[in-house]
C-alpha cells in the first residue's frame, strides 16, 4: 500500500485513464519503439532534453594535425611497430594489422564440459586500410574519386576474405570520442570464422520478414520512409540517408540503396555479399539488403557525448531526442554521406544508368555481366532474347527476375538484347558495350609564366568506353621553423578544363614559391583511377618561345648578321622576372648549329659565311634558371651583305675548309674561350618552319674578301717561313760537324770526345788534352 492509501492496481488504472485523456506527442511523452532489423526495443524520452546539462563537456577540436608525421605509423614511408616500412603510397594502402584481435591459426579450445561454460574456436584476419596519404583529411574532405578508390578496396577485400570466412566487417572508429588513437584517415577490416551477434540478429530478422511478406525488409522500409518524409536526411537517384525510426544514438543514420542490392559487383565477377558467405554461400540471400550504419557518439552537440551506461547496460537502449527531431539536424552529415553514396552508386548498382545514352549498359571484357530489363519493376521475371533472334537466352523461371547474367562476356556478347514479360509484352531493350576499367592517366604540367600553370593528360591505356576526367588541385603545406605552416585555404579546388571536355586544365593565380598537388581522375562506367602529381612553379616553369625574330645583314660587313627578337606575349615582363636567351645559327647547307647566349634582345653574329643564307633561332629561360628552356622559336633566315672589288679567300683556306667536318667556319675565339657548338636537334614540330634548304653543295664559290683575314694569312706565312729557315740552318750545321774528312791517319776527336774524362781511358797515362 502506498502512502496515499491507493493500491498499485488502482494507481495503474488511474494512470492509464489520465494517459487516455492526454493526447500523445512523441516530442513530449516517453514511449518505446521496435527495431525490426535487430528484434529489440528502444526507450525514447524526448522530454529529458529540457533538463540542464551539467555533465562532461568535450574540448573543441582545435589541434592542427600535421599533413605528414614521419613518426605516425600510418603515414607513407613511416616505420611501424613491427619494423616494416610503409611504401610511399599516393592513394589507398591496405596491410595486415600489427596487433590483430583475430588470427588465422588460433587453436581450438575443445569441447565444453558444462552447458554454462561453452567456448568455440575463433579464427580470422584483421587488416587496416588507409584512405589517403595525408593525415589532415577525412572522408568529408576527400574528393569523390578519392572516396571511390576507398570503396573499390572495400569491395575487393570483401571478396578476397569472403571466400575464406563467413563474415567480413568493415568499420571506422573516427575521433578521440570513439577511442581512435591515430588521426590518420583509416578503417579496419575484420574477417571472422563465426557470425557475430548483431549480424546473426539482422540476418534472422530479414529472413523472417522476407518469408512472411514476400519482399526484403529494408526495401519496404525505404519505400515507407520516402512516403512519410519524416526522418529523411537526403535522397538521390540511387541512395537514401535517413535517421531510423528505431535509432538509439541521437545522430544515428542509415544508408540504403534505392534498389535491391545484396553485394558490390564493381571490380570482380564473384558475388560480394554483405550477407554471410563461406560455408553458407549456397543458401538463398534474397532477403538481405546492403546497408551501412553511421553512429556518431553525440548527445546534444559536438561537445556533449552520449554515454551508454546504467539503464542502457542493464536493461535496454534509451535516447532523449526523437529520430524525427534529429533528422532535421543532420544536414551537417550530408557532405560525407553524399560523397560516400555517390562513390558507392557505381560499385553497388549492377545496372549503371548514368553513362551514355539511355538503354546502354557497360561491362568488362572477360568478366561476368548482369543486364537489367529497363521497363519492368525489379524482381519481375522476364524472358531474354538477342535482337533479331528467336532463340530464348534465359526464361522467366531462372530465378533471376529482371536480370540476365552473362558469364565471362566477350566481344561476341556485345549487341542489343530484348526482355519480354510473362504476357509477351516488350519490357525493354538493352545494348551491351564491353571495355576495360580506367588506368591512371599520364599527367604533365607546365607554367608559361610565374602566375599560372596548366596540366595536360592522356590515357595510359584505351578503355573503349565513354570516359570523363575529374580535375582538381590543392595547395600543399610548406615546412617552416615551427614544423608545418598551413595556408588558411588549401583546397581542394576544381581545376577548370579549358575548353570544357578538353584534356587540359588551367590554374590561375598560383603562387610562385608554393607547391601544389594535382588530382586527375579518369572515370568510366567500370570505375575510376586517380593520378596525383606534386608540382611547383619553380620546377615546371617553361616560357613560350620568343617572338618576332628578325635576321638582317650588316652593310659593309660580309661576315656579320644582326638578330633581334621580343619577349613572348604570355610572359609579363617585370623588373624582377626577366628572361635570358640563347641563340643558334648555321648556314642552311650545314646541319650543325653554333650557339651564343646574348645579353639582351639582340645579337650580332660575327663569323657568318659571306654570301650564304643562314638559319637562326632563339629560346628563353627565367634569368634565375628556374624551370627549363623554352622550345626554339621558328627559324628566321638572313644572308650577310656582299660587295664588289674584294679579293676572295686564299686557295689554301678553301682547301682546308673542304677537309673539315661540315659546319660553319671557325669563328673568332675570345680570349680564354672557344666557340660553343650545339649538336643537331630536331626542329620544333609545332612551329612553322621555312622550306627546308637543299643539302647539296652550293655551286657558287665561297667569296671571302676580308682584308684583315688576308693580313692574318700573310703573317702566318711569314712565321712559317722563318721557322723553316731556322730549322734548315740547324740541320746543315750538325751535318757539317759530323762529316768525316776522308784522309788516312789518326781520327780527330769525335763530336762527343771532349765530354769523356781522359783519366778514365784504360791503358794510358794521364795526358793533357787541348
Amino acid at each position: 500500500m502506498s502512502r496515499s492509501g491507493v493500491g498499485p492496481e488502482q494507481h495503474r488504472q488511474g494512470s492509464e485513464a489520465d494517459a487516455t485523456a492526454t493526447p500523445f506527442q512523441a516530442r513530449e511523452h516517453q514511449h518505446i519503439r521496435y527495431n525490426p532489423l535487430q528484434d529489440e526495443w528502444v526507450l525514447v524520452s524526448a522530454h529529458r532534453m529540457k533538463r540542464p546539462w551539467q555533465g562532461q563537456v568535450e574540448p573543441s577540436l582545435l589541434k592542427t594535425v600535421p599533413r605528414h608525421d614521419p613518426h605516425n605509423p600510418l603515414c607513407p614511408g613511416a616505420t611501424r611497430a613491427n619494423g616494416e616500412v610503409n611504401p610511399h603510397y599516393d592513394s589507398t594502402f591496405l596491410f595486415d594489422n600489427d596487433f590483430p584481435a583475430l588470427q588465422p591459426d588460433a587453436p581450438n579450445p575443445g569441447p565444453s564440459d558444462h552447458p554454462l561454460f561453452q567456448a568455440e574456436a575463433a579464427r580470422g584476419v584483421c587488416k587496416v586500410l588507409c584512405f589517403h596519404p595525408w593525415s589532415d583529411v577525412t572522408l568529408p574532405l576527400m574528393s569523390v574519386p578519392e572516396i571511390r578508390a576507398v570503396v573499390d578496396v572495400w569491395a575487393s577485400v570483401t571478396e578476397d576474405l569472403g571466400g575464406q570466412y563467413p563474415w567480413v566487417q568493415i568499420f571506422e572508429n573516427k575521433g578521440a570520442m570513439m577511442g581512435c588513437s591515430n588521426p590518420h584517415p583509416h578503417c579496419q577490416v575484420w574477417a571472422s570464422s563465426f557470425l557475430p551477434d548483431i549480424a546473426q540478429r539482422e540476418e534472422r530478422c530479414q529472413r523472417a520478414y522476407q518469408s512472411q511478406h514476400g519482399e526484403p525488409l529494408l526495401m519496404e522500409y525505404g519505400r515507407q520512409e520516402l512516403l512519410r518524409k519524416e526522418r529523411l536526411v537526403l535522397t538521390s537517384e540511387h541512395w537514401l540517408v535517413l535517421v531510423p525510426f528505431w535509432a538509439v544514438w541521437p545522430f544515428q543514420t542509415l544508408l540504403l540503396p534505392r534498389r535491391h542490392v545484396r553485394r558490390l559487383p564493381e571490380l570482380t565477377p564473384a558475388e560480394r555479399d554483405g550477407a554471410p558467405m563461406g560455408s553458407e554461400a549456397g543458401a538463398n540471400w534474397d532477403h538481405w539488403q546492403l546497408h551501412a550504419h553511421y553512429y556518431p557518439p553525440l548527445l546534444r552537440s559536438s561537445t556533449v557525448r552520449k554515454f551508454m551506461v546504467g539503464y542502457e547496460m542493464l536493461a535496454q537502449a534509451q535516447r532523449d531526442l526523437t529520430p524525427e527531431q534529429m533528422s532535421s539536424s543532420c544536414t551537417g552529415l550530408s557532405r560525407v554521406l553524399v560523397a560516400v553514396a555517390t562513390a558507392l552508386v557505381s560499385a553497388a548498382s549492377s545496372c549503371p544508368q548514368a553513362w551514355g545514352p539511355p538503354g546502354v549498359q557497360y561491362g568488362q571484357s572477360g568478366r561476368s555481366m548482369t543486364l537489367c530489363c529497363p521497363g519492368v519493376t525489379a524482381g519481375v521475371p522476364v524472358s531474354w532474347f538477342r535482337d533479331g533472334e528467336t532463340r530464348l537466352l534465359q526464361g522467366p523461371d531462372s530465378g533471376l527476375g529482371h536480370e540476365l547474367v552473362l558469364a565471362l562476356a566477350d566481344s561476341t556478347d556485345e549487341g542489343t538484347y530484348i526482355c519480354r514479360t510473362l504476357d509477351g509484352a516488350l519490357g525493354g531493350m538493352v545494348t551491351l558495350q564491353l571495355g576495360y576499367p580506367p588506368a591512371r592517366p599520364v599527367v604533365s604540367c607546365r607554367a608559361a609564366d610565374y602566375e599560372n600553370f596548366s596540366c595536360t593528360w592522356s590515357p595510359s591505356q584505351v578503355s573503349g568506353l565513354p570516359t570523363r576526367y575529374l580535375t582538381s588541385y590543392r595547395k600543399k603545406t610548406v615546412p617552416g621553423a615551427d614544423g608545418q605552416r598551413v595556408s588558411p585555404s588549401t583546397g581542394p579546388w576544381p581545376c577548370p578544363q579549358d575548353p570544357p571536355g578538353a584534356t587540359r586544365c588551367v590554374v590561375h593565380g598560383a603562387e610562385f614559391w608554393s607547391q601544389y598537388r594535382i588530382n586527375v581522375t579518369e572515370v568510366n562506367p567500370l570505375g575510376a583511377s586517380t593520378r596525383l602529381l606534386d608540382v611547383s612553379l619553380q620546377s615546371i616553369l617553361r616560357p613560350d618561345p620568343p617572338q618576332g625574330l628578325r635576321v638582317e645583314s650588316v652593310p659593309g660587313y660580309p661576315r656579320r648578321l644582326r638578330a633581334s627578337w621580343m619577349y613572348p606575349a604570355s610572359w609579363p615582363r617585370q623588373p624582377h622576372f626577366l628572361l635570358k636567351f640563347r641563340l643558334q645559327y648555321r648556314p642552311v647547307q650545314h646541319p650543325a648549329w653554333s650557339m651564343v647566349e646574348p645579353a639582351g634582345l639582340e645579337e650580332v653574329i660575327t663569323d657568318a659565311v659571306a654570301g650564304l643564307p643562314h638559319a637562326v633561332r632563339v629560346s628563353a629561360r627565367d634569368f634565375l634558371d628556374a624551370g627549363t628552356w623554352s622550345a626554339w622559336s621558328p627559324e628566321a633566315w638572313g644572308t650577310p651583305s656582299t660587295g664588289p672589288g674584294l679579293c676572295p679567300y686564299p686557295a689554301w683556306i678553301i682547301l682546308v675548309r673542304s677537309c673539315l667536318p661540315s659546319g660553319p667556319l671557325p669563328k673568332e675565339i675570345p680570349a680564354g674561350g672557344k666557340p660553343y657548338t650545339q649538336p643537331k636537334e630536331n626542329p620544333q614540330m609545332d612551329s612553322p618552319a621555312p622550306p627546308r634548304p637543299s643539302l647539296l653543295p652550293d655551286p657558287r664559290p665561297l667569296d671571302h674578301r676580308d682584308p684583315l683575314e688576308q693580313m692574318a694569312v700573310l703573317a702566318s706565312l711569314g712565321i712559317f717561313s722563318c721557322l723553316g729557315l731556322a730549322a734548315g740552318a740547324l740541320a746543315l750545321g750538325l751535318w757539317l760537324r759530323l762529316k768525316p774528312d776522308g784522309k788516312d791517319g789518326p781520327q780527330k776527336p769525335g763530336f762527343l770526345a771532349p765530354m769523356i774524362p781522359v783519366d778514365k781511358l784504360p791503358g794510358e797515362t794521364k795526358k793533357s788534352v787541348c
